[in-house]
């Protein structure tokens, strides 16, 4: 299995344990999170084949059927065939969906410097106030659901084990960021830095000693993923990631 395909089955199997509800389709798999029905990316179609068949308006179609029938507001389809999505964008946007890139990365490589901050591992329940203080700072993010999101935190804790690291400035908790293992493959997620302590190196700082811990729990691939149009991923690069697939997200807001 190339580095690709085991990144995608590491996915695939996180889906299934935080999900509350499946729903196969044509093309691929719907995941519902019924616990988070705000959060667009908790609730999203799969699209995993290709076919002639395949096309924006029959996607779209899936997406209003599964998405719409289960009372979701929005519609977001991820199509994990850089090809493919790339084929689709043009008549995805025409249909008023907002077409984004992201970017799956392997850590291959030794970082380009240490981390200088210090690191702790805590459980959910010391990171949370962190963790909603991000969610108040989010200009896309309504503060009446910066509650639910963080909750969702939690549950990845419940459900796939989720560990949370967090990085220190002058004794305050400044930033954090995730580590999902399974056998031996580690992901790490959702990387985050209050605004008042960016640019001090916390992000480098927790991810590399999420990557550390995966190394020492066994994991022999440690992947995350980026915003293929934000500056993190440049980042990810300099400590040692690679990036190894790209996928096409397609998201149409209530």
């Amino acid at each position: 299995m190339d580095e690709l395909a085991r990144f995608l089955a590491l996915d695939r199997r996180l889906l299934e344990r935080v999900s509350t509800r499946q729903e196969p389709f044509e093309f691929g798999v719907a995941y519902l999170d019924e616990e988070h029905p705000k959060r667009y990316y908790s609730s999203f179609l799969r699209v995993e084949a290709r076919s002639e068949e395949l096309t924006a308006d029959v996607l779209a179609a899936s997406a209003e059927r599964i998405l719409a029938d289960a009372a979701y507001e929005h519609r977001l389809l991820v199509v994990i065939d850089d090809h493919l999505a790339t084929e689709l964008a043009p008549a995805f946007e025409a249909l008023g969906y907002r077409a984004s890139w992201s970017v799956a990365m392997s850590h291959r490589r030794p970082s380009d410097r240490e981390g200088e901050m210090p690191v702790e591992e805590v459980p959910f329940a010391e990171v949370r106030a962190l963790i909603r203080q991000m969610y108040l700072e989010d200009p896309e993010v309504p503060d009446d659901l910066a509650e639910s999101f963080t909750e969702q935190h939690g549950k990845k804790e419940r459900t796939i084990g989720a560990r949370f690291f967090v990085g220190m400035v002058d004794g305050q908790r400044a930033g954090n960021c995730e580590l999902y293992l399974d056998g031996r493959d580690a992901q790490v997620e959702n990387v985050g830095t209050l605004e008042r302590f960016r640019g001090r190196g916390v992000a480098r700082s927790v991810i590399l000693r999420a990557v550390a811990a995966a190394r020492e729990s066994g994991a022999s691939k440690v992947f995350i993923e980026a915003d293929e149009g934000d500056w993190p991923r440049h980042l990810y690069a300099r400590l040692g990631f690679d990036q190894i697939g790209r996928s096409g997200d397609f998201l149409l807001l209530p």
